[in-house]
Formats: C-alpha cells, sequence, structure tokens
C-alpha cells in the first residue's frame, strides 16, 4: 500500500504485492449496487490490449497474466510471484463478476484454495468502494474513494478492521496527472506524453486491474520522476528519488520500464525492471 519497495522481505513483499492487487483489483461473493441514473461518459478505449505484465527486483519475479472473453472484458487475472533461489511460486486467480459492465465482485484462489474475496461499489459508474473479506467471509480491508468536480479520485481512505490506516490526497494538472501525492508523506511526480499500459481499461477497471499501482494507474501518462519526502512533518524526514527509464514500441506504449530508487546523495538502494506485452 504505502510504500511497496523492494528492500521488503520477500513473504512481506507478496504479502504488499497481493495488497497491491487488492487495491488494484476488486470483489466480493457478496452484492453491491450502482447508480446508473447519470452514467460517466467513458473516452474510446484503444485496440492494445495489455495480457502481460511482469516485475523483477531484488527478491524475485511477479508477473500478472489478463484474461479476456469475446466481448473483451478481463474475466481473471492470473499472478504469480517466483522468489529468486525457490523452486516453485504463489500463484493467485482471480475471478471477475460483471453487472452492467462494471465488475462487481471477484473471488481471488491462492494455489487454488479460496483466499479471499473483493467486493465493489459505484455511485455514478465511479468506483466509490472497494472491500476485501477474507477466506471465512469476514472484512478485513476497505477503501474509499472521493472525487473531484472532474471525476478523478481526490482521495481515498484507507481501512483495516474498521480502523482508518491512511489518507492520500491527490492533485492534478490540466492533462489528467496526479503531479502531488500525500498523506504522511509527500510525492511529487512527473510523466512522459504516451499512453499507459493500462489504457484499454475503463476509469474504473484501471484502478481494480492495476498494470503497476493505484497512482500510475489513475494517470493518462506515464510516470518518469518522482521525489518522495517520507514523514515530511517530522524532523527526521527522509528523501527518495525514483527514477523510471521507459522503452516504448512503434505506437509510443512502454514496452519495458527500469525505475531506480536512490537516497538523496544519489546513492542507489533498488532497482526494478518491468516488462509489458499486448495484443
Amino acid at each position: 500500500h504505502k510504500h511497496v519497495t523492494n528492500n521488503l522481505n520477500p513473504k512481506l513483499r507478496m504479502k504488499k504485492l497481493n495488497l497491491l492487487l487488492g487495491i488494484l483489483i476488486g470483489l466480493t461473493i457478496f452484492s453491491c449496487s450502482s447508480d446508473d441514473s447519470n452514467p460517466t461518459e467513458e473516452p474510446e478505449l484503444n485496440d492494445k490490449k495489455l495480457i502481460k505484465v511482469s516485475e523483477e527486483g531484488n527478491y524475485g519475479i511477479y508477473e500478472k497474466l489478463y484474461i479476456y472473453n469475446s466481448d473483451n472484458n478481463v474475466t481473471e487475472i492470473e499472478s504469480s510471484f517466483t522468489e529468486f533461489g525457490q523452486p516453485t511460486s504463489d500463484i493467485h486467480n482471480t475471478v471477475f463478476s460483471y453487472e452492467n459492465n462494471l465488475i462487481v465482485s471477484a473471488i481471488d484462489y491462492e494455489n487454488e484454495t479460496l483466499y479471499k474475496t473483493y467486493e465493489f461499489n459505484y455511485s455514478n459508474d465511479n468506483l466509490t468502494e472497494r472491500i476485501i473479506y477474507d477466506s471465512n467471509g469476514i472484512e478485513y480491508e476497505k477503501i474509499e474513494f472521493t472525487y473531484n468536480s472532474n471525476n478523478e479520485i481526490e482521495s481515498f481512505n484507507y481501512y483495516v478492521d474498521s480502523n482508518l490506516q491512511q489518507t492520500q490526497n491527490f492533485t492534478y494538472n490540466t492533462n489528467g496527472n496526479i503531479i502531488i501525492a500525500e498523506d504522511i508523506d509527500y510525492s511529487e511526480i512527473e510523466y512522459d506524453t504516451n499512453p499507459t499500459p493500462s489504457s484499454n481499461f475503463t476509469s474504473p477497471n484501471k484502478i481494480i486491474f492495476g498494470a503497476e499501482s493505484l497512482i500510475m494507474n489513475l494517470c493518462g501518462n506515464n510516470e518518469t520522476n518522482r521525489t518522495t519526502t517520507y514523514n515530511n512533518s517530522l524532523p527526521s524526514e527522509t528523501i527518495r528519488h525514483f527514477e523510471t527509464t521507459i522503452t516504448y514500441d512503434t505506437d509510443n506504449y512502454a514496452l519495458s520500464k527500469v525505475l531506480v530508487q536512490t537516497d538523496n546523495s544519489g546513492n542507489e538502494i533498488s532497482t526494478k525492471t518491468t516488462t509489458f506485452e499486448y495484443e
């Protein structure tokens, strides 16, 4: 959630990757509602479909496969994390259910065993709530989204066991990209002018499917630089720089991204390479 970096231990990193998939995946066997009285107008979607994301960091390889039906809706995402030096992978299959072309629930299986379920709630076709339930049907995570007058996510509240853990606020530029993300930390972000790998998804599904991260999927262009001041209200604040080098195909879609994290003295902390495949 807050800061998924490759200096985490492998098991914690896998949990955070699963949570990332949660923050950006939606779900539940429980019902959810949608107010269709004033549907949000969606831009025309691109024909280039994202089918695979592979991420290699310090501890292993994380992969995500998108499975489409004949209507070009993603019905399943298969994700796996293989720790370097280990012979087997943790595999998750997340199966999505639609209602009126909106994802209302999903079921996540870990190594073919029920792991968790998700519920998605909407207002005017805007995703306003994502709830995660454990394998016993008990709620343990929730994110509430609020929107500005441009139908952009202005902030979200993140809860664990009904206790507020994080509130993050976003500031956008005129291109619809988040240039400031702020909670107890403060991030300033820069972008290119090319489409993101998730551009074939509708706005709610960009959040749910999560090709990379929540912030990246809320934006129309690819992040190239970020400077984050951690605990910026405290004397012990720490500054980190994140620089992304992107390789594009002939349609200006990202084929690969190399993210290098450095400290404020320029010392490298971690490197992560992400590749994308389309059809």
